[in-house]
């Protein structure tokens, strides 16, 4: 079974609500990878916000 997003796109990033968790939910997580990993470092590790990463974010989303 592979996550999918409702809309079909990745979500990536840390999570508005729990402190420290850091989602990567994609379904082509394969090819993917490469970019996704040095990206999520980048934000992780330096506390950056990647502008490549702004349409993946779980904000996107209406949720309560």
């Amino acid at each position: 079974m592979r996550p999918m997003p409702e809309d079909g796109y990745p979500i990536v990033g840390f999570h508005d609500r729990i402190k420290g968790l850091y989602l990567a939910v994609m379904h082509s997580a394969i090819t993917l990878a490469p970019v996704i990993s040095r990206l999520a470092a980048n934000e992780i590790i330096d506390n950056a916000q990647m502008k490549e990463l702004e349409s993946c974010r779980l904000s996107r989303f209406n949720y309560s």
